[in-house]
């Protein structure tokens, strides 16, 4: 049977992330999960007197079902500030299984219904978001190699809660606590263009330098004159 699982990732301005989960709870979301990053945007200067300037970033992950994707969205919006320059912006994608939490797994599959009951107007996979996984230090390479292809800006998570010994694989690379995992969500217009600049940047078809994949995005929201700015 379909399932109408979806993953809604919302990032935010650091210390926004507790309100926003309480008020994403009122609204039908089940829980949350916060990844500390760092957000950069197209027209950010990378330093300041010499010095890295970097902007903090919670990137909250939240199981929902489906029929509360535009509730959630909506308070998520509001008390995240979403869509004003400079405190990010959300989406969703489809969950194709949900392991763990039992009340979501009975559930129907809704996503057949008409499009006037969406959150947006957007057609399906309007967006993509391209996860580019680096060693550490290249990351900006990342992040300028997809300005350059007109992408708005990304978000760095750097592998945090990963023991120092400790070694993960994500189809046949190594993911480890010196590896850095950038998101940089886009126009699929863009899609093609951006991840041959990032392809390009960084040599990913070299040996260990790093992997880049694709995901689909349902709906974006808290985005402001439909600029995709993570200042």
């Amino acid at each position: 049977m379909n399932l109408n699982h979806k993953l809604m990732i919302a990032i935010v301005k650091r210390g926004y992330s507790r309100p926003v989960i309480a008020k994403a709870k009122k609204a039908g979301a089940d829980g949350a999960t916060i990844v500390y990053g760092e957000g950069v945007g197209r027209n950010e200067k990378p330093t300041f007197l010499g010095l890295p300037v970097t902007h903090e970033k919670d990137v909250i992950f939240i199981a929902i079902d489906g029929k509360n994707e535009a509730p959630v969205a909506e308070a998520v919006s509001r008390e995240g500030k979403l869509g004003k320059s400079g405190y990010g912006l959300g989406f969703t994608v489809h969950l194709s299984k949900l392991l763990g939490v039992p009340h979501l797994t009975q559930r129907p599959d809704d996503r057949r219904k008409k499009k006037g009951e969406n959150i947006m107007e957007n057609a399906l996979h309007e967006f993509q978001l391209i996860v580019t996984i680096v060693n550490t230090g290249d990351s900006q390479k990342v992040i300028k190699a997809a300005a350059d292809a007109g992408a708005e800006g990304g978000t760095i998570l750097n592998g945090r809660g990963t023991g120092v010994n400790e070694q993960q694989t994500f189809m046949n690379f190594t993911i480890d606590p010196e590896k850095d995992v950038i998101l940089t969500l886009v126009p699929s217009s863009y899609t093609d263009k951006v991840v041959s600049s990032i392809e390009q940047a960084v040599d990913l078809n070299a040996p260990g330098r790093g992997i880049a994949f694709l995901i689909d995005v349902e709906n974006v929201f808290g985005v402001n004159h439909s600029s995709l700015d993570f200042k």
